[in-house]
């Protein structure tokens, strides 16, 4: 280095790496707990959201490609999302759910429960040798289809 001793680079890296094992300890401690949580509220609302599509339904996309229900699920995020925002730590690692308008954000206006529906695939991907797709979806973009 032209500027910094050895001795220095050297501390200062031991430091940063200390300090991230420390991070990463208490950030595994904390998601574990939220994810408990979250796992909990979603067993409830599983017991308490509607299903409006019932597995083995046929329904049309907004596309109007006509598929199966596979399954439906309720979906609760409560992550950050790090792929757009950066790594985030401690408490950042979570949405904030303070009033109305974050609890909003996190439900999705409400629509918690997802939709598994799985569609025959395209010519091209037939001959990648895949005979049908799953895909997940909010119920507002699917509509049931009479047999």
């Amino acid at each position: 280095m032209k500027y910094l001793s050895g001795d220095f680079l050297a501390e200062y890296s031991r430091a940063l790496n200390e300090c991230q094992k420390e991070q990463d300890a208490i950030d595994s401690k904390w998601s574990k707990i939220i994810n408990d949580l979250v796992e909990e509220e979603v067993e409830r609302l599983e017991d308490t959201i509607p299903v409006i599509f019932e597995s083995g339904q046929k329904v049309r996309d907004t596309n109007g490609k006509i598929g199966t229900v596979k399954s439906t699920q309720v979906v609760l995020n409560v992550h950050e999302d790090e792929e757009y925002h950066g790594k985030k730590y401690g408490p950042n690692k979570f949405f904030a759910i303070k009033n109305e308008l974050d609890e909003e954000a996190v439900t999705c206006e409400g629509m918690l429960r997802m939709i598994d529906v799985e569609f025959e695939t395209s010519e091209i991907e037939k001959d990648w040798g895949y005979d049908t797709k799953l895909s997940r979806h909010y119920e507002d973009e699917l509509e049931k289809v009479d047999d």
